[in-house]
């Protein structure tokens, strides 16, 4: 199992957690943040989930996911996190459809790489 810790940023409402492995090597990491002004602070933001290739499918990802989760639930006034996932990645759709997210939409062609375009599945998970 992972060590999850914070190791960049370390707000409440805005930070990355790494997790690490055998000592100080990062293995993984996910960032997340609070939207900011009165109509859009009900909304949390997580971006750049990422898992080194050989520590992939040990349940890391998942990890960090719930801590993220978890700490959102005690955040005053949090109503919901959104993130985006190349729809390509069919893996990391159905772990965060395992974890509550909910899709709420496609945006086409929101992603472009060397002339390639790809689309992003949006995503939402709601507390209750």
């Amino acid at each position: 199992m992972s060590e999850v810790k914070n190791r960049i940023m370390n707000e409440s409402d805005n930070y990355i957690l790494g997790a690490f492995k055998e000592g100080n090597q990062i293995v993984g990491m996910i960032g997340f943040r609070r939207e900011q002004g009165i109509k859009f602070n009900h909304k949390g933001i997580i971006w750049g989930v990422y898992v080194s290739p050989e520590y992939r499918g040990k349940g890391i990802a998942k990890e960090l996911l719930e801590e993220v989760i978890n700490r959102g639930s005690g955040l005053e006034g949090l109503k919901q996190i959104n993130l985006c996932v190349v729809t390509l990645n069919r893996v990391a759709i159905e772990l965060y459809m395992k974890l509550g997210f909910e899709t709420y939409g496609i945006e086409k062609n929101a992603l472009e790489y060397k002339g390639q375009g790809y689309d992003e599945e949006l995503m939402t998970y709601f507390y209750t």
